[in-house]
């Protein structure tokens, strides 16, 4: 069934979209007041415009509490790990990242693009950011930016990322042959390897301006230029390592670097020349500022104070819960006999009956629901490294001996107002589905562009994941219109099916609900706005480049 697309519905439809975003970076509305007031504006418009009844509607809202309580089962251990890690003293843990990389551009590509990327590829939803977010707060940035640069740095490791899961998404969505399987994986490999280097570029600007950018390049191009090699070399044979290879690539390059400039380092410090206010100097200039603000990055060659054995045995305990998350992670789903155990036991979704509104969209029965797989999902890595990290904590002495109830309030003091923001998104998502709003809106676009389409064709990827929080749901989505419309302008699929992905993945990065799980994974205690505002201006330039190309591509293919 095809909804009708005028004006009227047209604006019925983005709405909520125009209103959602309003709100959220406007700062004069708290984010869980906007939700709510949000989802209220959807479901009347729905009911209104669309012909939404109240089946329709209460099944629509189930599946969101069904996706919002799944949400939260990352948002919750999120929090309660990071609590963990500061009673015991995850603030120190920089001194392991600053003896490895002392120049503060580089300890930032680490921890806000490196680390999350290569997370990213096996973790998924969520669990990137809430390894990289707290490690960049304890390092010193502002809690804002800890959670803002991680989510511009990581974003193009999505596609690829949690073993491929979303490219596999929109490739059987859009009911594409095995060899144009490949050609897509190629063309977004392209989009999202350009995308890799931009975004690192972006982190270093953001943070230290012109100067921040000279320091990182090295960095930059060292292990980014053969992240965006492996990804579009691997992509085309398994697509579910991509990420993971890209990341792995990634990182053995910094490491051969940071060996690279600390031999040198070492060098100049035997050297007579060097004079102790300089070395001084040097050193104050390594560490990240506490304001982690746009104060130039320095160029330091010299090691830390402090940098003995111990110190550094103390900065891994430090780290510990969050090794733990990553080795979890990597071991279960990293292993393919392991992996489809996992996926294969403890496994439940609700299921949904079928739903039609007065205008004829019909949203199908659903068997299983976006299921919670317990095995796979990040809440259990999370909640397992809580209890690991604990008892390391207490086995190591690290452990700041206070009431447990004190830790426990913190906790729940930071989850309430989260929790209501992410179960509210959620329902406007499933209510602009089961409505038919959300495919009233991407072909009103259409209907407007014509030709001119796939200059836009990465916006609608980006804004099926910034209403949804996820790529994979927004090609569950839309790849399949994305596909109707190529073969309308006779243009190739694979083209804008990339586009619809990489897209999805800039979206990704600012889709409220990410946001939140960020936020909760520093602690919580500051709006949404706060990032948003820098997430906002990195995102717009990625998809002009994601533009760019997918236009260069229409062109050339």
């Amino acid at each position: 069934m095809t909804l009708p697309v005028t004006p009227w519905h047209w604006l019925a439809a983005v709405a909520p979209v125009i209103a959602l975003f309003v709100l959220v970076t406007s700062g004069r509305v708290k984010t869980r007041t906007a939700s709510v007031l949000v989802a209220g504006l959807t479901a009347l418009l729905a009911f209104a415009v669309f012909g939404a009844g109240v089946s329709t509607l209460g099944v629509a809202f189930g599946k969101g509490l069904w996706l919002g309580s799944w949400i939260l089962y990352v948002v919750f251990p999120a929090m309660l790990l990071y609590r963990i890690a500061e009673r015991g003293g995850l603030d120190r843990i920089g001194e392991l990242f600053q003896h490895l990389f002392p120049n503060r551009s580089e300890n930032l590509l680490v921890l806000a693009w490196l680390l999350p990327s290569f997370v990213q590829g096996v973790a998924g939803f969520g669990t990137p950011i809430a390894v990289a977010a707290p490690l960049l707060a304890a390092s010193g940035w502002r809690r804002e930016r800890a959670v803002a640069y991680p989510l511009i740095g990581y974003h193009w490791s999505v596609t690829f990322g949690s073993m491929g899961s979303s490219y596999y998404m929109a490739e059987l969505t859009a009911h594409l042959s095995p060899s144009a399987g490949t050609v897509f994986a190629h063309h977004a490999a392209l989009l999202l390897g350009v995308n890799c280097l931009v975004a690192g570029a972006l982190v270093l600007l953001f943070d230290g301006g012109v100067r921040g950018l000279r320091d990182g390049v090295p960095l930059l191009l060292v292990s980014g230029v053969p992240m965006a090699a492996t990804l579009y070399g691997v992509t085309s044979v398994v697509p579910a390592v991509g990420s993971v290879a890209a990341g792995a690539v990634g990182f053995a390059c910094a490491l051969g670097l940071s060996a690279v400039t600390r031999l040198r380092g070492k060098a100049v410090v035997s050297a007579p020349a060097v004079s102790a206010a300089s070395v001084v100097e040097e050193t104050e200039l390594a560490r990240p500022s506490s304001a982690g603000g746009s104060g130039g990055a320095a160029v330091a060659t010299l090691e830390p104070p402090g940098d003995d054995a111990a110190s550094r045995r103390r900065a891994v305990w430090l780290v510990s819960p969050y090794l733990y998350l990553l080795g979890i992670a990597l071991l279960v789903l990293l292993i393919p006999p392991t992996r489809a155990w996992a996926e294969s036991h403890l496994v439940w979704g609700p299921s949904f009956p079928a739903t039609t509104t007065g205008l004829g969209w019909r949203a199908p029965a659903v068997s299983g629901y976006t299921p919670l797989k317990l095995l796979t999902h990040p809440g259990s890595y999370l909640l397992l490294a809580c209890l690991l990290g604990y008892l390391t904590y207490r086995a190591v002495g690290l452990w700041r001996h206070r009431p447990a109830v004190e830790l426990a309030k913190a906790w729940l003091s930071s989850v309430q107002s989260t929790a209501i923001s992410i179960v509210a998104l959620a329902c406007v998502t499933d209510v602009m589905i089961d409505s038919g709003m959300i495919s009233t809106l991407a072909r009103g676009v259409v209907a407007a562009t014509g030709a001119g389409y796939p200059a836009l064709s990465g916006l609608i990827g980006g804004l099926g994941s910034f209403l949804t929080g996820s790529t994979t749901s927004s090609n569950a989505l839309l790849a399949s219109l994305q596909a109707e419309v190529a073969g309308l302008l006779h243009v190739p699929a694979t083209v804008l099916l990339a586009a619809q992905t990489a897209g999805a993945n800039v979206g990704n990065s600012v889709a409220p609900v990410v946001v939140l799980i960020g936020i909760s994974a520093v602690g919580g205690g500051f709006r949404p706005q706060a990032v948003l505002r820098l997430v906002l201006v990195a995102a717009g330039v990625l998809m002009a480049v994601v533009t760019a190309l997918t236009l260069a591509l229409v062109w050339l293919v």
